[in-house]
């Protein structure tokens, strides 16, 4: 009995300890499987956090920008008319020298009067003539003594007679050839003396105010241009004029595929002369543009040509810019907002969708 009651009690202690050994195993087990993970945590706690780049930049503010089209041309009379003789006569007055300016309506050149004014009464008489024989003729009719036939035929040689007389009046008045506009007398190939007949060319007339400055526009360029469009011309002078285009050809030269084009100067500012050669510019292509350095620009990962900029401050992004113009004073780009915190130093350092810190430069 007591052997048996003995071997129970040490088969209860074996299973308590065997349980009790079970439990501090598992104990055991958890701490050594969380062990590694609070490891981890120090060590990350222990580390260098990621250093943000410090760069530099500067504020951009997008400007109007002008291209300008540059023509070879020269200059050329906005108009100019040879003046002919009307009727045929001798010169008997030259009022006007070549080079001299002139007013509409100005004698040019006065040929003689010859037999035109005995004309002119012969025919002035005529009609007083044929008016009485018309009076005469209607109050006849009116009794019933003519009848209404030669009512007609007196009434027919009345006209003529006054068409005689206005034919005279017109020749006598074509006898002195004035000038059509103002402008300058460029030649003048009579004398007094000479006989002229009708259609003989007796005096050029140029007109100076305004005149044109005349270029040919490529095909390229005609479409960015219009009438009533500024622009301003170099004469071979160095003088530079200022004008509006007058004209722009609507067919294209079959040789050289290009569009003539008419600036309308004003003359008041210089001594007009046709055939000057001169370089005209004309305001073509207007948008608004940032002027930077170009070592500002950078390229992206897939090789597009931009510039990297913070926005909100801290992130940096990429922003692709199409070039205008590259002048000696700086880059003209477009593409970008109006305003801009461009990244001028730094760039290499600054990962698009990142973090950087930024120190200004200022506003150019």
């Amino acid at each position: 009995m007591k052997k048996s009651v003995l071997v129970a009690g040490l088969f209860a202690l074996a299973v308590a300890g065997w349980i009790l050994s079970g439990q501090f195993e598992s104990h055991d087990g958890k701490a050594n499987a969380s062990g590694p993970t609070i490891a981890a945590a120090d060590a990350a706690a222990t580390a260098p956090k990621e250093e943000i780049p410090l760069v530099r930049t500067q504020t951009f503010i997008a400007q109007p920008r002008v291209r300008d089209v540059a023509l070879r041309g020269r200059t050329e009379a906005s108009r100019w008319v040879d003046l002919k003789a009307e009727t045929t006569g001798r010169v008997a007055a030259v009022p006007t020298r070549k080079g001299s300016r002139v007013r509409a309506g100005d004698v040019l050149i006065e040929l003689s009067m010859e037999n035109r004014e005995a004309r002119l009464a012969e025919a002035r008489a005529l009609v007083q003539q044929r008016e009485l024989e018309h009076s005469a003729t209607v109050q006849l009719n009116e009794r019933g003594v003519r009848p209404q036939t030669k009512v007609a035929e007196a009434f027919a040689l009345l006209e003529s007679a006054r068409a005689r007389q206005r034919e005279i009046e017109i020749d006598i008045s074509n006898t002195k050839v004035r000038a059509p506009f103002n402008g300058v007398v460029e030649t003048r190939p009579v004398e007094i003396g000479d006989i002229v007949n009708r259609g003989t060319i007796i005096a050029r007339v140029i007109d100076q105010d305004p005149f044109l400055v005349v270029g040919q526009i490529s095909e390229r360029d005609v479409a960015f241009v219009k009438p009533g469009d500024p622009g301003r011309a170099r004469l071979a002078s160095g003088e530079v004029v200022e004008g509006k285009i007058r004209f722009i050809a609507t067919t294209a030269d079959e040789r050289t595929r290009t569009f003539r084009l008419e600036l309308e100067v004003p003359a008041r500012s210089t001594v007009f002369r046709d055939g000057i050669t001169a370089d005209i510019f004309l305001a073509a292509d207007r948008q608004m543009a940032h002027r930077i350095t170009p070592a500002f620009l950078t390229l992206n990962d897939a090789g597009e040509l931009g510039v990297r900029a913070l926005v909100d401050g801290s992130t940096v992004k990429f922003y692709p810019v199409r070039i205008l113009d590259d002048t000696g004073d700086g880059m003209w780009i477009a593409g970008l907002p109006e305003s801009l915190e461009i990244i001028v130093v730094g760039q290499e350092f600054a990962r698009d969708g990142g973090k950087a810190r930024a120190a200004k430069v200022g506003t150019p």
